[in-house]
Parts: C-alpha cells; sequence; structure tokens
C-alpha cells in the first residue's frame, strides 16, 4: 500500500509538472506611467559620436511628454579650428525635433524605438568652385580654375527613425539616423565667361550615438 501511495503521489507530480504553463507578467498602462513618473520626464544625451570623431559638441534635451511621445532640440557646436580638408562643414546648428515612440509593455516610457520629424537651423562653410575661361575661342584668353570659401544661414526639413535604450537609474543609450532636405537656394550664379559649382549638399544627414541621464 505504501508502494502503491509513493508511485500514485509521484505521478501526480510528474502530470502537473508538464501541466505548468510559462507566464509572462504584462505591465498595463498605469504601471507603465507609475515608472515612467519615478524617472523623470527630462533628458540630456550628448553625442560621442561627435565628440571623438569630429571634435565637435552636440547637445539634446528631450522632455518626455509622455511614455509614448516627446519633444526637444540639439545644438551642434565645430569646435575644429581646421576645416580646410572637407568641401563644406556646419558651424552651429539648432535642430528641433518631435518624436512617437513605439515600445514593449515592459519598457518604461519615452524608450525602445521611435520614428521623428524635425527642422534644423545651420550656420555652415562650404567651398564654391569658379571656373573662368575665355567665351571666344578667337580670341586669347586664359582659363583658370579658382575656390573659395563661403558662409550661409540653411534650413532643412526631415525625417528619422531610431532605438533607445533607457535602464532602472535612468541611463539612456540611444542610436539614430535621419535625412532632411535643405529649403534655401543651392546654386551658384553662373555669368557669361565663367562656371560657378556650389559643393554646399542637398541634403542634411542626421544621426549618431548618444548617452544621456533623464531625470
Amino acid at each position: 500500500m505504501k508502494k502503491f501511495f509513493l508511485l500514485f503521489l509521484s505521478a501526480t507530480i510528474y502530470i502537473n509538472a508538464q501541466t505548468v504553463q510559462k507566464v509572462e507578467v504584462v505591465k498595463n498602462d498605469n504601471q507603465i506611467n507609475e515608472l515612467f513618473n519615478e524617472l523623470g520626464s527630462n533628458e540630456l544625451k550628448v553625442d560621442l559620436l561627435d565628440l571623438i570623431a569630429n571634435t565637435s559638441f552636440d547637445i539634446t534635451y528631450e522632455k518626455i511628454k509622455d511614455p509614448y511621445s516627446s519633444y526637444g532640440a540639439s545644438v551642434y557646436i565645430n569646435l575644429s579650428d581646421d576645416n580646410s580638408s572637407v568641401n563644406w562643414a556646419d558651424l552651429f546648428s539648432i535642430t528641433p525635433f518631435y518624436r512617437f515612440y513605439f515600445f514593449n509593455k515592459k519598457d518604461f516610457g519615452g524608450a525602445g524605438f521611435f520614428a521623428e520629424v524635425f527642422s534644423k537651423f545651420s550656420s555652415m562653410r562650404y567651398d564654391v568652385e569658379y571656373y573662368n575661361f575665355n567665351p571666344n575661342p578667337d580670341q586669347p584668353g586664359i582659363d583658370y580654375w579658382t575656390v573659395e570659401e563661403e558662409k550661409s544661414f540653411n534650413i532643412a526639413l526631415g525625417a528619422g527613425i531610431g532605438q533607445k535604450w533607457v535602464n532602472k537609474k535612468g541611463w539612456t543609450f540611444e542610436i539614430n539616423f535621419g535625412v532632411g532636405r535643405y529649403l534655401t537656394n543651392n546654386e551658384g550664379e553662373s555669368m557669361p565667361g565663367r562656371n560657378v559649382t556650389s559643393l554646399r549638399p542637398e541634403a542634411s544627414i542626421r544621426g549618431g550615438f548618444g548617452i544621456g541621464k533623464r531625470f
């Protein structure tokens, strides 16, 4: 009888173990909002790629409006004294943006995959090529080519995507990439006997690797 009871008990435990299902705890909106409020709705971050590779400083302030959206602005300052090796370079820019977050319920809000729209107001230096030639081949003349540096204020509109991670202490890491188009004119003014080519880009690239803190 004792052996039969032990055998029955073992069989019962085995059957129950086979029928146990994995239970996944999904946070509801109230729990997400609580975690969101604990971390804070303000965030400051610095772009590591610009700081290391481009000798520039790019800092971003982001206001987390709610767990699903945010807005803010990035300020870029070029710290390099020598930009002669490139055809163009941003000297200073302000980039306001608005983001929409799409995240899993386990996140804290204001994190995960996002899409954004942005505008960019920038001061830029770029090269302009002047090719001077003799328009009348019957008369003697000398063709020559020169490059001059120009500066201008530019406005661009664009959109981008990215991914953000947030830990329980409020530290964030972000990667993002976006493309915009300048609205201001990019064509040089041609004159008789001269061709003008502006090397200022038509597109504005936004992206990088940012590390920050939410408070």
